[in-house]
């Protein structure tokens, strides 16, 4: 046995044991994004043997046109067929895919395609008794003049996925492409690796990383210089269990420097002197204390004393997007308190302590610890506070607050020896004397031995939940975005039991219609054609019964995925994009204006031409003072369903109705939303033949509900990330909500340290 196998063998036991302990399925879902795609045939010989070349051409620049040779689908089919065939003559038959992707690179002497394989992977056991296990590789084959591939290099993904089924090609300098494939692992971690392919025909892996949550990554241009970065998912959701919603978020950052990929650190950056450095050195500080609040804001503005140092401006960019995810998560279902705590928010998760008696906060099981992730685990509750909290107090060590959660950490971890959350109460009593709730936690804990309470014993499996009824649903009432409760609950019970949906379950104690349930539910009315808002009426709550009860998986739609704005400014604070559909309206359109105008918000309006023939001056108004006006075409029609003629009509009577409103101000109108966000390739191509790029979105706050001002508020709160595109409404009905929600959303964001901008200028 070679030593390379002997590798693969050690590495495929290590594998199977993991697989059997979590009880994984390392044969589940595929991807089939792009064009040659065959399970293994019988063993056959290979078209073409493969061949390394020494030097890859590049597209010709002379004036002279050049011949590359593309092939075609039975070219392709060749391809698979023969990179299959020679894993089958080792491994035997199986159920692996290859996969054939354009490169964009050619010339006269060939065009070159990267082939992936995908699917689950074979192993055999060989005359040493060690199984051998197949490892899914990434190589780049020439198509010839003569029709005949070569092979120009193969090498396997490092982070061994057990699936490889996303796959993207992107140009980057240097190099000539980066292939970045995305994969899944074990029972629900992901998988990310970069391969670049360089111009002396060699691959290398410059970046390999597996991910706790499913998705591992994402490919982004942060700071809108055309190159995008790498974002690397490396939260911890195991803070008490996978399933108990309650994470420690966490990025890392890969970005182009010119010549590598190089990761973004938490330090002062290399040059900086003075007073910025001293200034760095507290972000990095209180990053790492876990202020996340401090340190985002601080990072913005050191980096706008010094606008031109990029160091300063990455640091900025990598503390706020932590930041921005920790914010969002904190005082979350799972574990409101700790979730605060994770944030750095201790002001909040003192104030959910002053909504009960001292004697309630400090109980073991009380309303603090029970019906949450904490109940079943003291010590994780315990020695997460105390590890926070004893890093926040090296940075804020007068914070009264600090120490009040401390001191009810300090008694979750030690109830039967109370002296050191007596100190910790006691000085958060002396940093704020006229605080009369701190004085009574100091009073009551001089007065008792040990807490009371005891922990719960473990709880009931969780059973199915019954469902809104036929009378619910016919009284009006609907599921969406930001509610909560047991219907909810049992929506997410039964998205779980949905064969090949992919929605995970969030938890027993979790309940909110989160962006995760809503994108499932949209999955369930595309498969059964209805219309996909996202809100669960009387038809989806049908369609989702009969779908988790089908035997066999149905297919999942592909993700339109939005478009992806920057998500940081010069100086790196987190910046987020408000939109606005279906108006103007004389009412609410001028009160959604006066709110932005009152906090200096830009934002982005997509306008129906209906009503910009109608209320011009509207358009008007808005425009002079600096908002967009964006295509939402000229009457609501279904694009997607549209006829060729009826969508050019129908986007170009859009673009003549602001123009006849607002005149050459408006121009560009670059960018098109789809009513409904229905769309098709047909709908991209004709957009795109219009000049127009279709915009969608990544926070739907569903306010056409009318779910009330604080939910349509919590929601964007709850979901919002630097270079979100936040979807709300200033037509179509009753828009009251919406304005009372988007000046609490504009205090909130604001508070966190975002900045606005319009999104397609």
């Amino acid at each position: 046995m070679s030593v390379m196998h002997a590798r693969f063998a050690l590495l495929s036991a290590l594998t199977l044991l993991a697989v059997a302990l979590v009880g994984c399925n390392p044969f589940g879902g595929s991807g089939d994004p792009e064009p040659a795609a065959m399970r293994t045939p019988t063993p056959a010989a290979a078209t073409a043997t493969p061949t390394p070349t020494p030097a890859l051409p590049t597209e010709s620049t002379g004036s002279a046109p050049v011949l590359i040779p593309t092939p075609n689908a039975d070219a392709l089919g060749d391809l698979t067929t023969a990179v299959l065939a020679s894993i089958t003559e080792e491994f035997g038959d199986n159920m692996l895919e290859a996969r054939a992707y354009r490169t964009g690179i050619g010339g006269g002497e060939g065009s070159y395609w990267a082939v992936v394989t995908d699917g689950p992977q074979p192993l055999y056991i060989n005359d040493d008794g060690d199984p051998v296990n197949f490892f899914h590789f990434v190589a780049v084959y020439r198509f010839n003049p003569d029709a005949s591939w070569s092979e120009v290099d193969r090498i396997e993904i490092d982070s061994a996925p057990q699936r490889s089924d996303e796959v993207e090609i992107v140009p980057i300098p240097d190099a000539l492409v980066w292939i970045v494939t995305r994969g899944t692992t074990g029972a629900h971690a992901g998988t990310l690796d970069v391969i670049r392919w360089h111009s002396d025909g060699t691959l290398a892996t410059v970046l390999s990383h597996i991910s706790s949550r499913p998705s591992a990554g994402e490919l982004t241009d942060l700071d809108g210089d055309g190159v995008p970065e790498f974002v690397l998912n490396t939260s911890n959701p195991y803070v008490f269990c996978y399933a108990c919603a309650v994470e420690e978020h966490s990025v890392a950052i890969h970005r182009w420097d010119g010549t590598a990929l190089t990761e973004v650190r938490l330090e002062v950056p290399l040059g900086v002197t003075g007073g910025v450095a001293t200034a760095a050195g507290r972000v990095v500080a209180l990053a790492e204390a876990g202020l996340w609040r401090q340190a985002a804001a601080l990072a913005v503005a050191t980096s706008r004393r010094s606008p031109r140092d990029d160091g300063l401006r990455w640091l900025s960019i990598l503390v706020n997007q932590t930041a921005a995810a920790r914010l969002a998560h904190a005082g979350t279902p799972g574990q409101p308190l700790l979730t605060n705590v994770l944030a750095g928010e201790y002001a909040a998760a003192l104030a959910l302590m002053r909504a009960h008696a001292p004697a309630t906060a400090f109980a073991l099981d009380g309303p603090l610890v029970a019906g949450t992730a904490a109940e079943l685990d003291l010590a994780t509750m315990a020695v997460t506070i105390l590890d926070y909290t004893g890093r926040a107090l090296t940075q804020r060590p007068d914070e009264a607050s600090i120490h009040a959660v401390r001191a009810l950490g300090l008694a979750l971890a030690s109830p039967d020896d109370l002296e050191r959350a007596r100190e910790a109460a006691g000085r958060a009593a002396e940093l704020a004397p006229g605080d009369s709730f701190l004085q009574r936690v100091e009073s009551y804990l001089d007065s008792i031995e040990e807490p009371p309470g005891v922990p719960p014993e473990l709880p009931e499996p969780e059973e199915l939940s019954p469902g809104p009824s036929a009378e619910w649903f016919a009284q009006g009432y609907t599921l969406g975005s930001g509610d909560r409760g047991r219907h909810v609950r049992a929506l997410q019970q039964r998205l779980v039991r949905v064969r090949g949906l992919g929605f995970l379950d969030p938890g027993r104690y979790y309940d909110l219609y989160d962006t995760a349930t809503r994108e499932a539910v949209i999955q369930i009315q595309q498969q059964a054609d209805l219309e996909p808002t996202g809100v669960v009426d009387e038809a989806t709550w049908a369609a989702v019964e009969a779908a988790w009860q089908q035997p066999e998986p149905q297919p999942a739609p592909a993700n339109v995925q939005p478009s992806q704005p920057s998500a940081h400014d010069a100086s790196g604070a987190p910046v987020v994009y408000l939109t606005f559909d279906d108006g103007p309206h004389p009412t609410w359109t001028p009160r959604v204006l006066d709110v932005l105008d009152l906090y200096g918000a830009p934002a982005t309006f997509f306008v129906l031409g209906q009503s910009a023939t109608r209320y011009p001056e509207i358009v008007e108004r808005l425009v002079a003072e600096g908002h967009e006006a964006e295509n939402h075409t000229y009457d609501h029609v279904w694009l997607d369903r549209a006829p060729r003629d009826l969508f050019i009509s129908q986007v170009n009577a859009a673009d003549d109705a602001l123009h006849a409103a607002a005149g050459e101000r408006v121009d560009p109108i670059a960018c098109l939303r789809p009513p409904y966000a229905a769309m098709n390739e047909q709908t991209r191509d004709l957009a795109a033949e219009l000049g127009k790029s279709i915009v969608l979105w990544s926070v739907d706050t569903q306010d056409w509900r009318r779910p009330g001002a604080d939910q349509i508020a919590s929601h964007v709160m709850t979901n919002v990330r630097p270079d979100s595109i936040v979807l709300m409404h200033d037509g179509g009905g009753d828009r009251s909500q919406t304005v009372e929600a988007l000046a609490a959303v504009l205090e909130g964001l604001t508070g966190r340290g975002y900045e606005f901008d319009v999104l397609c200028r």
